[in-house]
């Protein structure tokens, strides 16, 4: 608060000493000092009122003139000729003098929001009927707040320059995922945009995150990882199995290896630590609020973020429903997305009514099985569900097979494709293996 009030007094200073040097620039600052409470100093205030007079005298304003027509009272009122020097020896060009008192204005409106909100609390704590006065008057404020501020610069010339080189440099804007079949919805992830992944536990769902990953990190692009559910460890159990398929996740989790997975888990150390170092790569599982998020992709500036999930994620508002949590999260990874220029991948829950659906009726999920749907559904460019059909109807999936169901798809087409799952190995791929090393087993054990 100190420092605020020194820069605060240090403004008024050099706005007067604008005028001073440069009196032409009395009109303009003017405008932005209807009241002399707008200088928080009572020697700025003073010193403010005599300018005023001096101009509407057609006096001639100076340093010296001023320092010459000092009176007891000013004197008295602080305004000496020390004063007026270093007011005029930090004064700025006339042509910045009207932007400085536009902040002082701003600060002084600030001040009077601030005041009247107190009123507010006073005057409705009392039922005293005045209250939707200073509402009123608040509000006012509040307008001539939001007016005295700067106007973004908009320019349509611009605009359409950038229009078309984004359209030229396609392959900058949209981010390949790796999977021709996904990418066939919609040619990819589009930078400033958000993609839900849903699913119920045990269907794949960060799984086939871990595997996006792999595929983003081999286009080339920067990629962060927030796990709220899983630790590191687990997700980099998950990525020996990937980079070294030979090693299954099974023994994996339970720590049997032989000689020759030792060698293999020594390879898979190399590949990991080659292709997801600090430069391509950041992964934290102990964040759990937004703001702490945001601060670290700012940080890092990666193209894609990929976050499960989203449900887990502390809010940081004061929304009491939690729809309204997740409708502000959902807004705030968007701005993020936009600022930061890069694509974000979001997990989300599903809820329970995937289980409660008879064999009569449709299993695959819907946008309304959406956790929180409306919220989400709204802003989000893509809506993927990651649906495992052999753990709710064996009979009639296939165990090696997962279907990826695109419920939303704002510049592309909606529609299911079949991906080739190989469980024991955490693998997921566009089409289904038959022959060769990575053919998928029936007998595998899918996580």
């Amino acid at each position: 608060m100190h420092d605020d009030k020194v820069v605060d007094e240090t403004t008024e200073d050099v706005v007067l000493g604008a005028v001073i040097i440069n009196p032409e620039s009395y009109n303009s600052v003017a405008q932005y000092i209807p009241t002399t409470n707008v200088f928080t100093q009572k020697k700025a205030r003073h010193l403010w009122n005599k300018i005023g007079k001096m101009i509407r005298a057609d006096r001639v304003i100076d340093t010296i003139t001023v320092c010459a027509s000092l009176s007891n009272d000013d004197i008295n009122n602080g305004v000496s000729k020390g004063y007026i020097v270093d007011c005029t020896s930090s004064g700025c060009l006339g042509v910045y003098a009207e932007a400085y008192a536009q902040k002082l204005y701003e600060k002084f409106l600030l001040r009077k929001v601030v005041q009247e909100a107190d009123n507010i609390k006073v005057t409705a704590s009392t039922n005293n009927s005045d209250v939707y006065n200073t509402i009123t008057n608040a509000h006012t404020l509040m307008g001539e707040l939001l007016q005295v501020r700067p106007s973004e610069k908009f320019d349509i010339d611009e605009v359409v320059i950038e229009t078309i080189k984004d359209m030229r440099q396609k392959k900058n804007k949209l981010i390949k995922t790796g999977y021709p079949k996904l990418d066939n919805f919609a040619g990819g992830l589009t930078r400033g945009e958000i993609t839900i992944i849903g699913g119920r536990p045990g269907h794949g769902k960060t799984t086939f995150l871990i595997n996006l990953l792999t595929k983003i990190i081999d286009g080339g692009y920067r990629c962060m990882l927030f796990n709220r559910e899983l630790p590191n460890s687990e997700v980099i159990k998950k990525l020996i199995c990937i980079e070294m398929p030979i090693l299954s996740y099974s023994m994996v989790r339970r720590g049997i290896f032989d000689d020759d997975s030792i060698e293999h888990l020594k390879k898979a150390k190399e590949r990991i630590t080659k292709k997801f170092n600090g430069e391509s790569f950041l992964m934290f599982d102990n964040i759990r609020d937004f703001s702490k998020t945001a601060s670290e992709v700012k940080k890092f500036k990666p193209d894609v973020i990929i976050d499960d999930y989203i449900q887990l994620v502390s809010p940081s508002g004061r929304e009491d429903q939690r729809r309204l949590q997740i409708e502000k999260l959902v807004n705030d990874y968007k701005w993020l997305a936009k600022e930061s220029k890069c694509a974000v991948i979001m997990a989300s829950q599903l809820n329970r009514m995937i289980e409660m659906r008879t064999n009569n009726m449709v299993r695959e999920p819907q946008l309304s099985d959406l956790a929180e749907s409306g919220a989400i559904e709204q802003i989000a460019e893509n809506v993927f569900f990651v649906y495992y059909g052999h753990k709710l109807d064996p009979a009639k999936y296939s165990r090696s097979e997962l279907s990826i169901i695109a419920g939303k798809v704002r510049y592309g087409q909606t529609g299911s494709v079949v991906m080739g799952y190989n469980g024991d190995i955490c693998t997921i791929y566009d089409e289904l293996p038959l022959i060769g090393e990575n053919a998928i087993d029936e007998n595998t054990i899918p996580f």
